[in-house]
């Protein structure tokens, strides 16, 4: 632990959840950024988070961070100070109303200058403050003011989320081949074939499922009705099945389909009975022992995406009976954040899982290769 009293602290977090009418639906990412917050305190003046939430124009009241300082409040059982500013030239005085107290200032996206990487509003943000912490990995892959600009008015450190983050990732690229499987799913294999590329080699397996499958499956010459196809990568998938790498890929036997996503009718088949009408939403019983067996014989798992259109019942077999699977295997099992984490919410249980990462698509950049603005810039903060 550090002996050095860090003053007013200013903690760079990544709060962006889901909220429904002022209600978080989802508080996978707050349990994370507060769980070395008693540490903090304890070698602190003061401790303020901030954090953007969604895409606001300007201000907008559904995109307010008051019902995080609600929610952050519950799960500290204690007093969490909202500031509905982020830049109030009073914010000094305000740190003081409180000894030891915890604070959140508004979303930092609702002035441009956050977005603009804007050197004004990076050091009138820093003012208040003496210690920066930078612990926000599922938005590092942004160059925005609060990633790459707050740190330089400031003693500034890299958190213990983020360097966790990096840890686990880095296992992910270091692993031992043979012992190694990667299962994606997901809408789009757009978002992640430069991954596929990456990792192939590296890997023993990969297992693919959801929406991104059926690129592969009409690469192949299959029909697969009226299954989202993305026919610009149609290409790249089969410089990827006939490549040496190509084939470590496992694709889906049987489906479960509908005409109507909205109809929620179920119709399970098999790859040669697709209709052209026929709109693929979950893995088959067959393709998920298929998927049960490889994964069973492998040391590390990495996860990322679900299955099928889990969010509807009729449409939730694959993904819950995956997430099951890996949950109770004697494995490691690292998880892409996400969907995943919200299928984990609805099938099983976080603390079944080694890693589950806040990352999203930062988590998937970093593992593509890309440099990252806000990875590795800061020393790790060790409380």
């Amino acid at each position: 632990m550090t002996s050095k009293n860090l003053g007013n602290v200013l903690i760079r977090s990544d709060l962006n959840v889901p909220i429904s009418n002022g209600t978080v639906l989802d508080n996978f990412r707050i349990k994370k950024s507060i769980e070395y917050i008693e540490e903090l305190q304890n070698i602190s003046s003061s401790v303020t988070f901030i954090s953007h939430l969604g895409r606001p124009k300007g201000t907008e009241e559904s995109l307010s961070l008051k019902p995080i300082s609600d929610e952050m409040s519950k799960l500290l059982n204690q007093d969490v100070v909202f500031i509905n500013n982020n830049l109030d030239e009073d914010i000094k005085n305000i740190l003081k109303t409180k000894e030891k107290g915890i604070f959140l200032l508004e979303n930092l996206r609702f002035n441009e200058g956050e977005i603009r990487n804007d050197e004004k509003f990076a050091k009138s943000l820093a003012r208040p403050f003496d210690t920066y912490i930078l612990d926000a990995f599922g938005a590092s892959h942004r160059e925005h003011a609060s990633i790459v600009k707050i740190g330089d008015h400031l003693n500034s450190f890299q958190g213990p989320l983020m360097s966790k983050e990096i840890e686990e990732l880095d296992k992910v690229l270091n692993v031992s081949n043979e012992d190694f499987t990667i299962i994606l799913g997901g809408a789009k294999l757009s978002d992640k074939l430069a991954l596929i590329k990456r990792l192939l080699p590296r890997i023993n397996s990969l297992l693919i499922g959801g929406g991104m499958c059926f690129t592969f499956l009409k690469a192949l010459g299959h029909n697969i009705g009226n299954s989202l196809c993305e026919d610009e990568f149609i290409e790249s998938a089969k410089e990827i099945l006939d490549s040496a790498d190509g084939k470590k890929i496992t694709l889906p036997i049987d489906f479960g389909v509908t005409k109507t996503i909205d109809s929620h009718a179920r119709n399970d088949i098999q790859l040669s009975q697709f209709s052209d009408d026929d709109i693929g939403v979950d893995i088959g019983k067959e393709t998920v022992n298929i998927f049960q067996e490889i994964l069973s014989k492998s040391r590390t798992i990495f996860w990322n995406g679900p299955m099928g259109v889990f969010e509807v019942d009729e449409f939730s077999y694959g993904t819950k009976e995956i997430t099951k699977a890996i949950a109770e295997m004697e494995v490691y099992s690292i998880v892409g954040g996400g969907d995943s984490v919200s299928a984990i919410n609805k099938f099983s249980s976080l603390e079944k899982f080694n890693h589950v990462s806040t990352g999203g698509g930062a988590s998937l950049e970093y593992l593509e290769g890309k440099a990252l603005p806000g990875v590795n810039i800061y020393n790790q903060l060790i409380i």
